[in-house]
């Protein structure tokens, strides 16, 4: 019986090259987990730092460098990352504001008190 090759794995294709406003020769790299740690007194998980990575927060991501076995990232960038995300919820807040519905008239809130809805 003649032997059977393993089935090829599927190739990965190729990753995106994305530009870094980091300047890793004349930045001062410090660790992510100890920005955070400095910032928040604890450090923090790394799915955090993932998503913060990669997904963002409020659209936002965090700038950072793979340096050795470790993710890098500045104090200026780090500040960015939550100067950004906090503008940009505040203005998803006020947004969301101006679509509030107008209020109810008198009889509409007599009729839902009366049905048990309010």
């Amino acid at each position: 019986m003649p032997a059977t090759l393993p089935a090829a794995r599927p190739t990965r294709p190729p990753t995106a090259v994305t530009t870094s406003f980091i300047d890793p020769e004349h930045d001062d790299l410090r660790p992510v987990n100890q920005i955070i740690k400095a910032r928040v007194g604890k450090p923090s998980s790394p799915a955090t730092l993932w998503r913060w990575r990669l997904k963002g927060v409020n659209g936002v991501r965090l700038e950072c460098l793979r340096l050795g076995g470790c993710w890098v990232t500045t104090d200026a960038a780090f500040a960015e990352f939550l100067r950004a995300q906090t503008q940009n919820a505040l203005a998803a807040c006020q947004s969301s504001a101006d679509d509030r519905p107008a209020e109810r008239s008198p009889e509409t809130v007599r009729r839902l008190k009366a049905e048990g809805v309010l």
